[in-house]
């Protein structure tokens, strides 16, 4: 326990910012920088003691990505909602055009991954597709494709780290 409020006390500034960069959203980064120091607290028996620093951020990168990815599959507005939602309101205009630079982030660093990382990558977390379906277009065995997610999960969470360092 006095691990982590010491991981806490000197990180939580930094993990707040990473998940509010990629999330655009102030409680939603609170709630994803508890999250990540909940799932730290829950692997803290596992953990070597190397890195600490590098390891809650990954978590948080992780965590961001999976509540990007989830927040996307439960809203899929059409455009008529999104201009009708978003009248009006600055606040909903800046998320709006957070969400698109995330997006637009995340896209970017997906086609920057080798192939065939990158296309796995970018219809997997752009396009929203599972890996039944991009395993089912592709022709590849569904194993193979949720492999390279896994891996290019582990290469854009390295590719983001560095750029919010």
């Amino acid at each position: 326990m006095v691990q982590l409020e010491k991981a806490m006390e000197q990180y939580e500034k930094l993990i707040f910012s990473i998940c509010y960069r990629m999330l655009g959203d102030y409680f939603d980064a609170q709630d994803m920088t508890q999250e990540t120091f909940l799932t730290y607290y829950r692997v803290l028996d596992r953990f070597d003691g190397e890195n600490e620093k590098a390891f809650l951020t990954k978590i948080a990168t992780n965590k961001c990505l999976d509540f990007l990815k989830s927040k996307r599959r439960k809203e899929m507005p059409t455009e008529d909602g999104i201009l009708e939602s978003n009248v009006g309101t600055v606040s909903s205009l800046e998320e709006s055009f957070l969400e698109k630079e995330i997006n637009e982030e995340l896209s970017n660093a997906c086609r920057t991954l080798k192939p065939p990382y990158d296309e796995v990558a970018y219809e997997f977390y752009c396009c929203d597709k599972t890996a039944k379906e991009i395993s089912k277009n592709r022709g590849v065995k569904l194993k193979t494709i949720q492999t390279q997610i896994l891996r290019s999960k582990k290469m854009l969470q390295k590719k983001l780290e560095k750029r919010h360092e």
